[in-house]
């Protein structure tokens, strides 16, 4: 007896050790729930808004000819345009354009002609808002 416990143990352990080795993603920068400002970091401050987190990744490691037909599956909104973050991937976008891989950020546009739509920007084009709309 003593001796099948000690394998169901080792065979445990054996088990949730590759998952213990593997570094843990860093945390989105920013919480579900809040509100922020989209605004591009590029020379365009408009925010492109893909349908999917696929896409948003792909359009990113994509070259010309492929961005310019990923970018069909997106709209794109002007600077300033209130958001509400719904969700949050931790460095899913990863591009040779950037140092360090971006979050794919799910949110929900508050303003503008899309409002009401849920789609992805990068974690990069997101700006906290420090007052709320006042209506």
């Amino acid at each position: 007896m003593r001796r099948a416990a000690f394998l169901a143990v080792v065979l445990i352990a054996l088990v949730l050790r590759p998952a213990a080795a593997k570094p843990a993603a860093s945390p989105c920068m920013s919480r579900i729930g809040q509100h922020v400002v989209l605004y591009s970091v590029s020379d365009d401050p408009q925010v492109f808004v893909f349908d999917t987190k696929i896409r948003l990744r792909d359009y990113h490691a994509a070259s010309v000819d492929e961005m310019q037909e990923i970018a069909k599956h997106a709209w794109l909104v002007a600077p300033g345009t209130r958001a509400m973050i719904v969700t949050c991937e931790p460095g899913f976008v990863q591009s040779p354009y950037f140092s360090r891989p971006d979050d794919a950020i799910g949110v929900l546009l508050l303003t503008g002609s899309h409002r009401g739509h849920t789609g992805w920007v990068l974690g990069s084009d997101v700006r906290g808002v420090y007052h709320d709309i006042h209506r």
